[in-house]
């Protein structure tokens, strides 16, 4: 039976061994037996559509191989064998060295097949063939299917990456770079967990009957810059030198080429880790936070509660990443060394954090209007200038050196 009695309340407990991992056994609460029956109902939907719940907001459905190839307009988009041309060449050459080893592999590939079909059914076998009207034509059948412009973008995006790969082959499977667009999307405000925010919670979660594993998963995040899933799978043997003045960390990561990169322990996050440790350890755990992404994200919403921001789509546990750059960046770290520790491909990536967070230059601007004196002029004259006044010349004196100096 899926829903028992648990104390006061049922526990809802959903199987799927076709969701996606860390779904794949959800158990939650309900008051009733009837809201217990909806909520597993709502579960099963989730999965259906999703393969997760809660599903996260912006999330796009469930886009396997399998599900496009029931339709009879994408049957063997792949690699059909009466289909041959420099563009699908190029997806191919792009997937296998621009996305290979990414996490973002497994979404794009499926994406980019589909938008190289689209165009061999308009006859735009070559990329040197695709004209502006042929990326209009993209573009009204991705909003016809109810695809927001995000993700227009995005697959955008890859045919963009397409046909720098095509232009930068030898011999080129492309001479011209194609007028691709752009749509306009709605900004959403970029929250961020503020510095005195994130004391208050993580008290709050230390406190008797709270959640202490979830307090220190949180301060891994903020005080070392871990993306959310690389947390989650966070070992002790990825630790080394923990009690050295220079410790390291080789995260477990996969969004980019870079993300394994080995990063430096801080004092904040080593007094974390060593903690975690020695709990995972005294409980015989694998791994430092035995947690999936799914209950980590349900913790994570308890928190939303308590801040006040389950309205705002932006303030998610990825967020996070966004208070450790603004620590980073009012300790003076360079942007370029934020990047490499973040592990970004681009540094306009690691620039976007600053910019939403505030910049700590801008910061110390606040300096030049709090002076309680400044100099009239240029602090070099100024300087000249009062020096003439100590002498004890007369104001007419002053004015008439000052209008030499400036002369």
């Amino acid at each position: 039976m899926s829903i028992a009695p648990n104390g006061r309340k049922f526990l809802v407990t959903v199987r799927r061994a076709s969701a996606k991992e860390g779904f794949r056994r959800i158990r939650k609460a309900a008051e009733t037996v009837e809201a217990g029956k909806a909520l597993e109902a709502e579960i099963n939907q989730a999965l259906d559509a999703y393969g997760m719940w809660p599903v996260p907001q912006g999330q796009l459905p469930l886009d396997m191989p399998s599900v496009a190839r029931k339709h009879s307009d994408t049957l063997e988009y792949r690699q059909p064998e009466h289909r041959t041309g420099t563009l699908r060449e190029a997806a191919k050459i792009a997937l296998a060295t621009h996305w290979a080893g990414m996490r973002s592999h497994g979404s794009v590939e499926p994406c980019l097949w589909r938008t190289v079909h689209f165009m061999e059914r308009l006859g735009k076998v070559n990329v040197d063939d695709i004209k502006s009207a042929d990326l209009d034509a993209l573009v009204t059948h991705l909003k016809e299917r109810g695809n927001v412009a995000s993700y227009i973008n995005q697959q955008l995006g890859s045919l963009r990456v397409v046909n720098k790969i095509a232009l930068k082959r030898l011999p080129a499977l492309a001479t011209v770079v194609l007028p691709i667009p752009h749509l306009k999307t709605f900004q959403q405000e970029k929250w961020w967990l503020r510095p005195e925010l994130h004391l208050e919670v993580t008290e709050m979660l230390r406190k008797p009957g709270g959640d202490p594993l979830f307090a220190d998963l949180i301060d891994i995040i903020i005080y070392q810059g871990l993306r959310v899933e690389e947390t989650i799978r966070l070992e002790a043997r990825q630790f080394s030198g923990l009690g050295t003045p220079k410790p390291w960390l080789q995260p477990d990561g996969t969004k980019t080429v870079d993300a394994q990169n080995s990063i430096p322990v801080y004092p904040e996050g080593a007094e974390v880790a060593e903690r975690a440790i020695a709990r995972a350890a005294a409980n015989n755990w694998p791994r430092l936070f035995p947690i999936t992404a799914g209950q980590a994200s349900q913790r994570w919403n308890l928190v939303r509660d308590y801040l006040g921001v389950t309205d705002i789509p932006t303030a998610t546990l990825k967020s996070l990443r966004r208070t450790f750059a603004w620590y980073a960046n009012q300790r003076g770290m360079p942007t370029e060394t934020l990047r490499k520790v973040m592990r970004h491909r681009q540094i306009s990536t690691t620039s976007g954090y600053l910019r939403l967070i505030g910049d700590a230059d801008l910061d110390k601007s606040r300096d030049y209007f709090e002076q309680t004196t400044r100099p009239a002029m240029g602090s070099g004259v100024g300087t000249v200038i009062a020096a003439y006044a100590a002498t004890g010349a007369s104001p007419e004196a002053v004015a008439r050196f000052a209008k030499e100096m400036m002369a």
